[in-house]
């Protein structure tokens, strides 16, 4: 629900089909493909729930289908593929991509839990016959939601109005910016919005002992995380870099 917000807020219109940030099609199967399906995409499921095993399935014309060995993303217990593609500009006629996939983790706690995911934007060469995958661009935190036990008596039950649960939710987008003409990859507007239910809770805080009003039982944003990033390509690097560094925001991205 968040990153949906996140998403429709920051583009505000359809974005022009010249928008490098594209939005992947459903292709065969599980995969999913750019709108011409010059190039399609998956990462299937691990047997036993592997990460570490993780690949990326590629097929574009010229080129035999590749299975490429993901990166050991550390303390992955899923991952995904990213349903949006980055066009870069093309290398000696071979096009080049950021694609993303996504490394999530979960906990559970009593009486709660938690899930979190990291975006990680992996540099693709999409070559005639010798397609691969270079390194990580970037990574960001990407989504979040944990729920926290916050009653244990029937008097924390009446000093919270039976609201014993905080809840914590974390979203991102990303979205194109203005970038310099000889940029390799685009430079991007990462976009972030944090909330805490009830509005009071924080995750580093005992909340058990609050006494809450009723206007404390809204959801409301959290101004600390909820931020506006300019990440711009370094060539030299071969990294993004924000603008300003990222807060941290672990009580809404760490299960």
């Amino acid at each position: 629900m968040i990153l949906s917000l996140i998403l429709a807020a920051a583009a505000g219109t359809t974005a022009p089909a010249s928008d490098p940030v594209v939005a992947l099609v459903a292709g065969e199967g599980a995969s999913r493909c750019l709108p011409d399906h010059s190039l399609c995409l998956e990462v299937p499921p691990v047997d036993g729930g592997d990460a570490s095993e993780a690949v990326l399935r590629v097929v574009s014309p010229g080129s035999a289908p590749a299975s490429l060995p993901l990166p050991e993303f550390a303390a992955a217990e899923t991952v995904a593929l990213w349903p949006m593609l980055i066009r870069g500009k093309d290398e000696g006629g071979a096009p080049r991509y950021l694609v993303g996939v996504l490394s999530g983790q979960t906990s559970m706690y009593s009486g709660g839990g938690g899930s979190a995911s990291q975006l990680h934007l992996l540099e693709l060469s999409a070559a005639p016959g010798a397609v691969r995958l270079g390194g990580e661009a970037i990574e960001l935190p990407w989504d979040g939601s944990l729920m926290i036990r916050a009653c244990f008596s029937e008097a924390d039950m009446k000093d919270r109005m039976e609201a014993c649960h905080d809840e914590y939710e974390f979203g991102a987008g990303l979205t194109t910016a203005a970038s310099p003409g000889d940029a390799v990859f685009p430079s991007l507007t990462y976009r972030t919005v944090a909330t805490a239910f009830p509005r009071t809770s924080r995750r580093s805080d005992d909340n058990s002992g609050t006494k809450l009003k009723r206007a404390d039982l809204v959801r409301a944003e959290d101004p600390a995380c909820t931020y506006d990033r300019v990440l711009r390509y370094d060539a030299a690097t071969a990294r993004y870099e924000p603008d300003r560094p990222l807060p941290d925001c672990s009580d809404y991205t760490v299960p």
